[in-house]
């Protein structure tokens, strides 16, 4: 590997150099080595890059979706439109929302997650946009999703589970920010982030007529894909860690080895699930770091 290709793969990234006893902030990668060419210590560091294992070679690019995947999490957190979390089941689409909405200025406020499979297919629309009283049998007037998570954010997994009849409507509900409750036709504007989330290919529903093509690019002002945790186990190690310091517990590196040495058909749902019964095996034995026997697999 050559110094030029090592460049282009890391030309954009903002770095601080520590050198000679001294911090020096640079913008990117590429000024940086033009800064510390030619001065003390050049030829090692440039040797050691020419040297590089071929696993470190392809880190980057191993993990260019992790980049692109942080990058937009900071978008959506920042700005208001609408975002379309797509992945397998598992792959963290519920935590993703989550981490929007912590970093979003309405961190403070109400998040409200709700999953369109869930519905009630007769009261769909009072679910979502509430109703009045005697709109229809026994309706006594109640909130809507929408009026739940105004000011903070909601969340409707399974999008793609909607019936087809009340997508139309929910389009312009989102087009004009104002809903009417059931028996209403008081509109009602509402100010909360949206997020949608689905594990179905919503492209080939919108070409078989089953999604509405329109709701579709609306919902997807910001889309965030999330793969399967098959298709990056590098991380496996960094995840069990994480999951295990939320449980009060550290990972020890041969547990670790362990894990990544395990297929994942349930991504990083079935990964966290196993970390927090290892924590409870861990702590049930006396202990605060998860060994490899505390690690216990379902067939």
């Amino acid at each position: 590997m050559n110094i030029v290709d090592h460049l282009e793969s890391f030309a954009s990234i903002p770095v601080i150099l520590y050198v000679n006893g001294k911090f020096c902030s640079i913008k990117n990668m590429a000024d940086g080595f033009s800064w510390y060419k030619g001065r003390a210590g050049w030829n090692t560091v440039a040797s050691s890059m020419m040297n590089l294992e071929p696993s470190c070679k392809s880190g980057y690019k191993a993990n260019s979706w992790r980049l692109d995947f942080e990058s937009k999490l900071e978008l959506a957190s920042c700005g208001n439109e609408n975002v379309l979390i797509l992945g397998p089941s598992g792959a963290g689409k519920t935590w993703t929302a989550e981490e929007i909405h912590k970093k979003s200025p309405r961190k403070n406020s109400v998040f409200v997650n709700a999953s369109a499979a869930e519905f009630n297919s007769g009261l769909i629309e009072s679910q979502l946009f509430g109703s009045v009283k005697g709109a229809y049998t026994g309706a006594c007037g109640t909130k809507g999703l929408f009026e739940e998570a105004d000011g903070g954010t909601l969340l409707i997994d399974e999008v793609a589970e909607l019936p087809y009849a009340l997508q139309s409507k929910l389009l312009r509900v989102i087009e004009r920010r104002t809903y009417c409750k059931v028996g209403s036709t008081k509109e009602i504007p509402f100010d909360c982030k949206l997020i949608f989330a689905t594990n179905a290919d919503i492209k080939t529903l919108v070409a078989k007529k089953k999604f509405r093509q329109d709701l579709y690019y609306r919902i997807s002002q910001l889309k965030i894909e999330l793969p399967s945790l098959s298709s990056h186990m590098e991380d496996v190690g960094h995840l069990a860690r994480e999951f295990a310091l939320c449980c009060g517990v550290s990972c020890s590196e041969a547990a670790q080895e362990k894990l990544e040495h395990r297929s994942w058909p349930g991504n990083v749902r079935q990964l966290r699930n196993t970390v927090e019964l290892a924590s409870t095996s861990c702590k049930v034995h006396g202990r605060t770091e998860i060994l490899p026997e505390d690690l216990l697999f379902a067939d």
